[in-house]
């Protein structure tokens, strides 16, 4: 950003500014005490050490004045300096503008004392320089006050996200360390907690309103987003909360949810991090809601040791899936719909829209391909072990 530089004074204008110099230190003195009474931010809270207003009103304050002398260059380090250790000390804007309207009104009384009085051509000489200069140096503390909100606020939000990501670290060595975490985000150390995991790309963002609307249910909760999931850690006062927050996350995102059951102590999140991932690989993609860990016992089973899994399904389904798309795809349906339905042909009938004829024709094509016949409890548990492997641990069930 280019500064435009203020006029230069008349050299009679400019050597009333010039005996300003002399007395920067007494300047010093009044400044600081007037910004003090005038604003609490900087009097009451603590905000700003005395040493550090005195050394900011003195550098602003030399820098002023030697512009509007001509002795000195125009520099604007002084108001970004101020600018930024404003910002950082969390001192509100409205206050560093005014110190710096005290700081010009202050100038302009010194000025007019060393005057001939209100007619002094050099006083109408200088004020128009003196409020510009105070504007440029105001506006140059300000950019540089804003600058720094930037990236103090990102700086807090990569502080913030190591903070929850060490939650989910193991700290068995050192128990300490997650409770010195949660008490940092200002969550309780005790009551009913669980861990979700939702399986979707880390770059999907999460809805915004999902932790407003878990906060309406009585539950908090914090985010972070690993490589293959975002996980959150949830706390509630009672366990039915947890219940009701797992109902509501399904209702935000459309990917595969999984939440741990509920523990109480939260050197238990690690596990529960492990019962969550465990959970949400056990949803059937598309088929909405969360699955609890322990709901799904097979599914748990089958993507705990997802290579067994496959070398099952393709085993057991093996001469289907080698049928052409169409064929294969009808045998699949018909097969998961029969469970889907408990065992009723009537049921998959209606379901598929095809007569119950057809529906026994397609079983009969996979007792005589696979060798199991779904009326046999064995034979069928082994197609049904075969058909969530092949669901939930994709098409490469087929390649054995």
């Amino acid at each position: 950003m280019t500064t435009p530089a203020p006029v230069t004074p008349t050299p009679a204008a400019s050597a009333l500014a010039a005996c300003l110099s002399d007395d920067v230190e007494v300047l010093t003195d009044i400044l600081a005490g007037r910004i003090s009474v005038a604003d609490p931010s900087y009097g009451e809270s603590g905000l700003l050490t005395e040493d550090q207003l005195q050394t900011t009103c003195r550098e602003n304050l030399t820098s002023v004045i030697g512009a509007l002398a001509g002795t000195h260059p125009l520099r604007l380090q002084p108001a970004r300096a101020a600018g930024r250790l404003k910002a950082e000390q969390g001192v509100p804007i409205a206050a560093l503008l005014h110190a710096y309207r005290l700081g010009g009104r202050l100038i302009w009384e010194e000025l007019t004392k060393r005057s001939t009085g209100p007619g002094d051509p050099r006083l109408h000489d200088l004020a128009t320089h003196l409020w510009e200069l105070i504007d440029l140096y105001s506006d140059a503390a300000v950019e540089a006050y804003r600058d720094t909100e930037v990236l103090l606020a990102h700086s807090d939000a990569q502080f913030q996200s190591r903070l929850i990501r060490t939650l989910f670290d193991d700290h068995s060595g050192n128990p300490a360390r997650v409770l010195d975490a949660l008490r940092t985000l200002g969550l309780p150390e005790r009551g009913t907690f669980a861990v979700v995991a939702i399986d979707t790309e880390p770059t999907a963002p999460l809805p915004a309103k999902l932790t407003v609307a878990l906060e309406g249910l009585g539950v908090r909760s914090v985010w972070d987003a690993q490589v293959d999931a975002h996980i959150g850690l949830l706390s509630a006062v009672v366990p039915a909360a947890i219940d009701r927050a797992a109902a509501e996350i399904a209702t935000f995102v459309a990917d595969r949810v999984g939440i741990s059951t509920a523990f109480s102590a939260p050197r238990d999140i690690v596990a529960a991090l492990a019962e969550a991932r465990l959970a949400s690989r056990s949803a059937h993609p598309g088929s909405g809601g969360a699955v609890r860990f322990g709901d799904e016992p097979v599914g748990h089973l089958l993507v705990a040791v997802p290579d067994a899994g496959r070398r099952a399904a393709a085993q057991i389904l093996g001469p289907v899936l080698k049928l052409s798309g169409t064929e294969r795809g009808d045998l699949i349906e018909v097969l998961d719909a029969w469970y889907r339905c408990g065992g009723s042909a009537a049921a998959v009938a209606e379901t598929m829209h095809c007569h119950r004829n057809t529906v026994r024709y397609r079983l009969r094509k996979i007792r005589d391909l696979t060798g199991r016949d779904t009326t046999d409890p064995r034979q069928s548990a082994e197609l049904y072990l075969a058909l969530e492997a092949l669901t939930l641990l994709g098409t490469a069930a087929a390649d054995g």
